[in-house]
């Protein structure tokens, strides 16, 4: 377990990094909490939430975490927790990732909410150049549909794009939920509100690339059924063509005794005219209906 502290004028903040059980349970903390917060604090896949007790709030958040390689289908794959327990005395934040930005808050704080406000900001900023980078292979990949025909677009990366979305998204609603419901001061609400716009913004942002992913997939499909429609196309073509010339040269490769056209002097060349003739009317057919 990793453990910092520190004092402010009017509260203290405890961080707790990959905390056991055994640890919290030796561990002299502010104020007492409740065991089941504790689990849920430990508990690695829990979703957000927020309680209120008479004696403090309890809430758990989660900040984005997966690489940009990574090929993530379920919320613990792509984002990590942090729990907080909230006093006017104290701070306590738990959690089993490092986050970078909980050992960078700096400053001065005038109560426990400002710094929580300040974590959950920062919290925020870790959602922003995954949506981004998200955001802008999407355009990568439309480009590869409709100016490259979908050659080298991979179905796979499409997938696992749209997930990591969908998932941030899924997290980013249930955390509106919860700021919803997170009370401050009268003087902090203005940077309450400024991180509901910034959280609904991504929320927007990240909805945008999942219907993006949707309509690329799509897109996909329709070139893809496109492709092997014209396949189909130049099949058919090509079997009208050689489908009444297979006819003939079968009729006259029957090698029967009683076949009159065998013995024609020029029977060879007319029977090759014939079938130019038919292969002229077929291909000025198709051109007039305009199918070549």
């Amino acid at each position: 377990m990793k453990k910092q502290s520190r004092e402010f004028d009017n509260f203290q903040w405890i961080d707790l990094e990959n905390p056991s059980e055994i640890d919290l349970d030796q561990l002299q903390l502010p104020f007492a909490v409740d065991v089941n917060f504790l689990e849920d604090a430990l508990e690695s896949g829990h979703l957000p939430k927020i309680e209120k007790t008479s004696d403090y709030t309890f809430m758990i958040l989660r900040a984005y975490t997966a690489t940009e390689e990574e090929k993530a289908v379920e919320v613990g794959q792509i984002s990590n927790k942090i729990a907080f327990f909230i006093t006017k005395k104290a701070v306590i934040t738990i959690h089993r990732a490092s986050f970078s930005f909980l050992y960078g808050v700096n400053g001065k704080y005038t109560c426990a909410e400002e710094l929580v406000l300040q974590i959950i900001n920062d919290l925020l900023g870790t959602f922003e150049d995954p949506i981004t980078k998200q955001s802008e292979k999407m355009d990568a990949l439309e480009q590869s549909i409709f100016l490259k025909g979908g050659n080298n677009l991979s179905i796979e990366k499409l997938y696992f794009e749209k997930s990591k979305a969908r998932l941030s998204k899924k997290i980013l609603v249930i955390m509106q939920s919860v700021f919803n419901q997170f009370n401050v001061e009268d003087s902090l609400q203005t940077k309450l509100q400024d991180i509901k716009d910034t959280l609904l913004d991504m929320i927007l942002r990240t909805e945008e690339v999942v219907e993006d992913s949707n309509a690329l997939l799509h897109s996909y499909m329709t070139f893809q059924a496109q492709k092997s429609n014209d396949v189909m196309k130049l099949l058919t073509v090509f079997s009208a063509f050689f489908l009444p010339l297979t006819f003939i040269a079968g009729v006259y490769g029957m090698n029967f005794e009683n076949m009159p056209e065998l013995k024609w002097e020029y029977g060879y060349f007319i029977t090759l005219f014939v079938m130019l003739i038919i292969a002229l009317i077929i291909f000025i057919w198709f051109r007039r209906r305009k199918i070549m």
